[in-house]
């Protein structure tokens, strides 16, 4: 057991104002469930407009491809709600697509479990399975989605559908990279907007190589003196023009010679060709196992992770460097902030002392995560607190009282990999043994 003392308050709560927000906290909580309630019954209103106007469709003999009934049932519901007729056709489609093949999913959006969020994304992640996939998708990742942010929850959905699909993710690849592409659109005030279509290893590649030579050119410029006043996300739209415009940063100082950098998980089955499982990468979730080979014999090193085989839990790192082997580690064991809800990358963030090193904390895995930059200095200047356990698994403690737990995300992913793997395992939801 570790645990982190308290950092002094910068300022001070008094107890009547704890119990205002404890209050309000709450409150909101309930509000959120209310939404989610509500949300399901326009789902269940758009449902039912969809069949009054399918069953007028039936009755004069008018379905067609255009399907102008549904139109003139959007026309008349996007008119009395000001909302464009195509957005509630789009909205038609997405609410039959959940109270008619995610039945488990909508009901707990209508008890208000989960948010909208949630049930967009494990819809969009599973509507390519076949029903009785679906049925079992729903039952893995739904009680996962109770206790999880949307955004963790995506990165998590897609590798369980992977699982379940019974159509090779090779397969699926290899369609999709038929819809690659790159388009302009026009904006306002002289603005344009450039999207790229493209296989996930490149674009996240791209984005990282483009982030690295954002923050050099960001340190440059502030050390120059310059007054510069650019965000992050101005540099690095700066640094893409010169990159496509002229093949190289202008800035100099070295912005060239940056590479990307991306963190790949790979079954070992299927780096020697014995297998074809996906592999898994960090940000995104599954890609085809090909490019995962690829990536492997293009890569300068290779580190070696040993799961523990009933709990999921990472036990071991082995590289080949090992003045920096618990750095490793902690990048698998992580992948990101380990803040509750924050996706920021491991690459990116700070490795704190859980209990600090100033009162007698170790400098082991066991004591020890990556907090981005903002939660490392909220950590350390206000009441949070944070406690950690020889799996990994970390609480943290509100200044409100109120305790958070969260696993680490390849934990998350193995435990709902195992129950498609291994059905009858049971894999404890207690919680951990601080």
């Amino acid at each position: 057991m570790t645990s982190q003392m308290f950092a002094p308050d910068p300022w001070i709560a008094t107890a009547e104002e704890n119990a205002r927000a404890d209050v309000l906290v709450s409150r909101f909580v309930e509000l959120e469930q209310q939404i989610a309630r509500a949300r399901a019954e326009q789902a269940q209103v758009l449902v039912g407009l969809a069949e009054v106007a399918a069953a007028q469709a039936r009755r004069s003999g008018s379905e067609s491809e255009y399907d102008f009934a549904t139109r003139s049932m959007a026309a008349e519901l996007g008119a009395a709600a000001r909302i464009p007729d195509g957005t509630i056709r789009t909205r038609m489609g997405e609410a039959l697509t959940l109270v008619v093949e995610f039945p488990t999913t909508f009901a707990a959006l209508q008890a208000g479990r989960i948010s909208e969020p949630h049930a967009k994304a494990i819809v969009a992640a599973g509507e390519r399975l076949d029903d009785d996939s679906r049925a079992e998708y729903e039952s893995i990742v739904l009680p996962r989605a109770e206790v999880m942010t949307a955004g963790q929850l995506r990165s998590l959905v897609r590798s369980v559908a992977e699982r379940i699909d019974p159509v090779p993710l090779a397969v699926r690849h290899e369609e999709a990279m038929a819809q690659r592409g790159a388009w302009v659109s026009p904006l306002e005030d002289g603005m344009g907007e450039f999207r790229y279509v493209g296989p996930a290893v490149m674009v996240y590649a791209m984005h990282d190589r483009v982030t690295q030579m954002a923050v050099k050119n960001k340190a440059v410029a502030r050390a120059a003196g310059t007054g510069d006043t650019r965000t992050l996300d101005h540099h690095r739209a700066d640094v893409l023009t010169d990159l496509v415009l002229t093949g190289t940063p202008t800035a100099g100082d070295g912005l060239d010679a940056i590479r990307a950098t991306v963190q790949v998980t790979i079954p070992v089955d299927t780096v020697t060709g014995i297998g074809d499982d996906a592999a898994f990468l960090t940000g995104y979730g599954p890609i085809d196992p090909d490019t995962a080979r690829r990536l492997a014999g293009n890569a300068g090193m290779w580190v070696r992770l040993w799961q523990n085989k009933d709990t999921g839990a990472l036990d071991t790192v082995d590289a080949y460097t090992p003045t920096a082997a618990q750095r490793r580690f902690l990048v698998a064991r992580d992948e990101h902030c380990r803040f509750p809800g924050c996706r920021q990358p491991a690459r990116r963030c700070d490795i704190d002392h859980t209990t600090p090193y100033s009162r007698g904390g170790p400098t082991a895995v066991t004591n020890t995560a990556h907090l981005c930059e903002a939660h490392h200095r909220l950590k350390h200047h206000s009441r949070w607190g944070m406690r950690q356990g020889p799996d990994g698994l970390t609480e943290y403690i509100s200044p409100l009282g109120r305790v958070y737990a969260y696993k680490p995300t390849p934990m998350v992913r193995f435990e709902a990999e195992a129950e498609i793997l291994m059905p009858d395992l049971h894999l404890s939801d207690d919680p951990p043994p601080f």
